[in-house]
């Protein structure tokens, strides 16, 4: 009968210090990327944010804000009072 016996031992390769500073700079390059390209979402979300809330109107006889096109901006009642 033939029996195996496992190893004591684990193997785990060492890492150069090459290797670390490597991954540093990868990881510092995804970080800023990442970082860049959430300013850019977050600008573009406020950019919309803040044109949707200078396009919102105010009736003038109902009271009720609605949502007005660039060519509306004159007629000051919202749709349901016209």
């Amino acid at each position: 009968m033939y029996l195996c016996r496992m190893k004591d031992e684990i193997d785990i390769p060492i890492q150069n210090k090459v290797d670390f500073v490597a991954a540093n700079l990868r990881r510092d390059n995804y970080a800023q990327t990442r970082d860049l390209q959430a300013m850019e979402f977050n600008s573009a979300i406020a950019i919309r944010h803040n044109a949707e809330a200078n396009s919102q109107l105010k009736c003038e006889k109902c009271g009720k804000t609605f949502t007005a096109e660039i060519n509306e901006k004159d007629i000051l009642r919202c749709p349901d009072c016209r």
